[in-house]
Parts: structure tokens; C-alpha cells; sequence
């Protein structure tokens, strides 16, 4: 059984390893491998398919591999790496991150595949959060505890490449109101229309260390 015969294969390792080594391998990475893998997608969707059973998924800016089972039963959900917020504030907060980009991407008059990345201020996603749960019905929720649900979430959401946080010119410090951070193109793979007053409800009268919704 083969699947890269005709194909380079140094730039076939190269694209593998690139799409194994993080969630999401997006065109700025490497334009030239990308540019292979998209050439030759249907080779990498069939060797996957067929040997790991998953399914890889490519659009002009971000290509990923999607699995819907584990195989590993020993495993606790916790020891699995992948993105997959287990608090429920967490799971709100990123539904307020997807909804906030899409109106970045409005704003912008851009879609999710132009290039440079929109680039938002922490103190712009925070305003947002905090008039939305309000008109959601989540006004009980202070201004610091959706400060602090936020600050919580931009590391998981760095780690697994959703957001990058822009490197400063200085070595000085920059107050969380005015920390720069690029919206990556794998936020639009995600769906924010579960945000819902009844949602918001959910995660303000439950303890924040249960599942999310």
C-alpha cells in the first residue's frame, strides 16, 4: 500500500510533521509546504483516512487533522492533549472570543484567510465580554471576574494556536488592558452561535470546575 510514490519525499515529512506537531498548521508557518500540501490533498487525505481513520481538513490559511474517537481507554480526559476546556467559564469565554472575531473580520471588511491576522487589545475583547454577558443576562458577573476569566483562557488558547500574543518592542511592562494579540485563523473553524442567554445562565449558577456545556 503507498501513498507518496510520485511525490518529494523530504517535503512529504515535512508536511507531516508540520501537521503533527501542533493543532493547526497555517499557510504563514511555511508557505511553501503549505502550498504542497494543498497541491497534493487528496495523497494526504487518503493516507490518513485510510491508515488513522482521521480526517485532515484544508482551507486557504489553515489546514489541521480532525480525530472523533480515542483509542487509548486509559486515558483521563485531562492527559489527552487537545483542546477541550473542561470549565464552563472557560467554554463561555471562548464562544465570546469567536463571536468577537467575527466582528473583528466585519469590522475589517477581511476574511479568515487574509493576511496579516486582525490584532486586538486584551481591553477590547474584555469590553466586548463584559457588554455581551450583560445583554445575555450575565450582569451578575463583575467587571474583575470576566477580567479574570479571560486572563485564565489567553494561555489555553495560545498553547493551542487560536491566539498569538504580539512580542513587544520593550522589555517593559504593558498594563493586561493593552496586550496585543493576533486572532488566528483557526477560530474559524469553531461556531460561536451556542452562546445563548440559557448557556450563560448554565455557567454563571454552576461551579466553574464542571464540564462544559
Amino acid at each position: 500500500m503507498t501513498y507518496f510514490d510520485k511525490l518529494n519525499r523530504p517535503r512529504v515529512q515535512a508536511v507531516l510533521n508540520l501537521l503533527g506537531e501542533a493543532p493547526f498548521f497555517y499557510r504563514h508557518d511555511d508557505a511553501e509546504a503549505f502550498a504542497f500540501l494543498r497541491r497534493n490533498r487528496a495523497e494526504f487525505e487518503r493516507f490518513y483516512r485510510e491508515l488513522y481513520g482521521w480526517e485532515l481538513l484544508v482551507d486557504a490559511a489553515t489546514a489541521r487533522v480532525y480525530k472523533d474517537r480515542w483509542y487509548n481507554r486509559e486515558l483521563k480526559p485531562s492527559q489527552r492533549d487537545a483542546f477541550d476546556p473542561a470549565r464552563r467559564l472557560d467554554c463561555v469565554g471562548f464562544l465570546l472570543l469567536l463571536e468577537f472575531y467575527e466582528r473583528l473580520l466585519e469590522a475589517s471588511n477581511r476574511g479568515p484567510t487574509d493576511l496579516p491576522p486582525p490584532r486586538f487589545a486584551f481591553g477590547e475583547l474584555f469590553a466586548h465580554a463584559r457588554d455581551r454577558l450583560a445583554q445575555l443576562g450575565g450582569a451578575a458577573l463583575a467587571d474583575d471576574e470576566v477580567r479574570r476569566m479571560l486572563r485564565q483562557l489567553m494561555p489555553m488558547l495560545e498553547r493551542y494556536r487560536f491566539v498569538r500574543e504580539v512580542p513587544r518592542e520593550r522589555d517593559d511592562d504593558v498594563a493586561d488592558e493593552r496586550v496585543l494579540y493576533e486572532a488566528l485563523p483557526g477560530l474559524y473553524h469553531y461556531d460561536p452561535r451556542r452562546l445563548a442567554p440559557e448557556v450563560v445562565a448554565r455557567a454563571l449558577g454552576a461551579d466553574g470546575e464542571e464540564e462544559g456545556p
